[in-house]
């Protein structure tokens, strides 16, 4: 057996495994992670008494305040997303309530519309018809004043209407 006397040199194959048989083989050590290691610890030792320096607090007291203030963050947090969730829904509940309205505006127009055409004397087709919030506007010609009062009775009829503004024109009526 022959002695490693170069460990520069790299091995050829042969030479490894006989050194690896021989036990007398040491494999180069790799200082970095220890030197690393300590100047983390270093680091970490440094930090806290420059803390210490500045803060005359125990370790103990800081820490619960630290605590204190990450809870009151958090507090915080979970109002402000209460306070955005409370504006969605009251924004929903509107929007929801506006769709209604809609609907209930369109089904006062239907009603009115079909009631104006079940009237042998009143032209649906030639009435105008809308209804905005529950106020009906009739537009359009009447062929007598009492078609036209009981077209206004017609329109006041559906339950939602609030009010009723006959701008029906009697035909010979310039208005």
């Amino acid at each position: 057996m022959t002695p490693i006397a170069d460990r520069s040199a790299p091995l050829s194959p042969a030479e490894q495994e006989q050194a690896l048989r021989s036990g007398r083989f040491d494999p180069p050590r790799r200082r970095w992670p220890g030197v690393l290691a300590a100047a983390a610890l270093g680091a970490g030792l440094a930090a806290l008494a420059i803390s210490s320096w500045y803060d005359h607090r125990s370790l103990g007291t800081r820490l619960d305040a630290g605590v204190a203030a990450a809870q009151t963050g958090v507090q915080d947090q979970v109002a402000a997303l209460r306070s955005a969730a409370d504006d969605a829904a009251k924004g929903t509940a509107q929007a929801g309530g506006r769709v209604a309205e809609a609907l209930s505006d369109a089904g006062i127009t239907a009603a009115v519309k079909t009631a104006l055409a079940a009237d042998p004397s009143l032209s649906a087709i030639k009435i105008d018809v809308s209804t905005h919030e529950g106020v009906v506007r009739l537009d359009g010609p009447a062929p007598d004043q009492k078609a036209r009062d009981r077209a206004q009775v017609l329109a006041a009829a559906p339950q939602g209407v609030l009010a009723v503004e006959n701008r029906l024109v009697v035909s010979g009526e310039a208005r």
